[in-house]
């Protein structure tokens, strides 16, 4: 199915967006993109510049990507991908659930804490073994054959990228403005977060909250809040509640609010995520 942009120029190239939803994990891959992008992670995310060359800001670091790179997500972690002189470009990415990946990494042996180890380079073995899980899903293979794609890129993430001790100190520490923030905007419940009362109460100024904020985490607090509730949304969707349902518990102001904000940070509106299988084109931008 594909939804073509009514305004598309004749002969302007198309931005395809297709989705491939299947349990435990969501595949996209882009042809033609030229955008920006950028959202807060919710799942372990596999990244393959197929033909795309730019810039992603991760972990407060530039990392250069070019064709056959891969770049690396750990859930709750926002990035922003530039494409180098608005390039259309190529590139696929794997999400899986969380609970799954630190499952199978588990089951592999691995005992530390699950992270990804910020790598930029071809990989083979990671590279083989993201192409068998693409053919798997594509393929809509039965569940058995999937399953053994994804133990197969656990093992080849546990060999490959996964970073070999905690990141950190283990130790507890208080949490300071920009964190108790940041644990608010993912809470669910309670009032509005009124933000000069927050940091007259965390003894430092609305400015120099804001600064920090955006330096620690990626966006300033109104569009990382943003970000987490279109994330909550979507993992409504994936639990396979309505959109209306989806936009309402996520404190938009309606359907087309959240698809508006989701189709931005995603590519896809949010019906078309919720249907499991979608390509989407749309003028190129």
């Amino acid at each position: 199915m594909t939804d073509i942009d009514p305004h598309e120029q004749a002969g302007a190239p198309r931005e395809i967006v297709s989705i491939t939803r299947r349990p435990n994990v969501d595949m996209y891959q882009t042809q033609h993109s030229r955008r920006s992008w950028g959202h807060l992670n919710g799942a372990f995310a596999f990244g393959t510049m197929l033909d795309w060359q730019g810039e992603l800001v991760y972990r407060r670091q530039n990392l250069s990507l070019g064709r056959g790179d891969v770049c690396l997500l750990d859930p709750g972690e926002f990035f922003h991908a530039e494409p180098a002189d608005e390039s259309p470009g190529i590139f696929r990415v794997f999400e899986i659930l969380p609970e799954t990946f630190e499952a199978l990494c588990r089951a592999e042996g691995y005992r530390a804490p699950i992270h990804f180890g910020i790598i930029n380079r071809p990989a083979p073995l990671l590279v083989r073994a993201l192409d068998a899980l693409q053919s798997a899903l594509v393929d809509d293979a039965e569940s058995l054959e999937q399953q053994s794609r994804l133990g197969v890129l656990a093992h080849a993430a546990v060999t490959t990228c996964l970073e070999q001790g905690p990141r950190g100190s283990t130790k507890p520490v208080p949490l300071g403005p920009c964190e108790r923030l940041r644990e608010l905007l993912h809470g669910s419940e309670g009032p509005p977060i009124n933000l000069c009362d927050f940091a007259r109460s965390a003894g430092v100024s609305q400015f120099q909250l804001l600064r920090a904020f955006k330096r620690r985490y990626g966006l300033p607090p109104h569009a990382y809040g943003l970000q987490v509730r279109v994330e909550r949304a979507r993992l409504m969707l994936q639990q396979g509640f309505s959109v209306a349902e989806a936009a309402a518990a996520s404190d938009f102001a309606d359907q087309s609010h959240l698809t508006r904000h989701f189709r931005r940070i995603r590519g896809v509106t949010p019906a078309q995520y919720a249907a499991g299988s979608y390509v989407a084109a749309f003028r190129a931008r």
